[in-house]
């Protein structure tokens, strides 16, 4: 026995579907490929460095952040035998 064709089983949508897109196609769009160009370069290519040195300019003095200051004690704060509180 043969079953019958359905659309409402699962192969029967699933066919369906199949036709409906193969009866609708939709042409692509055609893309172009880009040419590829040579670059344009101003000036001379074929340069090569002779330079001995490289000098830099150095910051001006108003550039550089102040330096802080901080005191420093003859004596130390805690002494040999103080007591600290400690929690643990």
């Amino acid at each position: 026995m043969e079953r019958k064709k359905d659309k409402l089983t699962f192969e029967g949508a699933w066919n369906e579907q199949l036709k409906q897109e193969n009866d609708e196609k939709i042409p692509s769009e055609v893309k172009t490929a880009k040419k590829f160009e040579e670059p344009k370069f101003r000036g001379q290519r074929d340069v090569k460095e002779t330079r001995s040195e490289f000098i830099v300019a150095k910051k001006s003095s108003e550039e550089q952040k102040p330096q802080k200051k901080s005191n420093v004690v003859d004596e130390l704060s805690s002494k040999e035998g103080d007591d600290f509180d400690v929690e643990w």
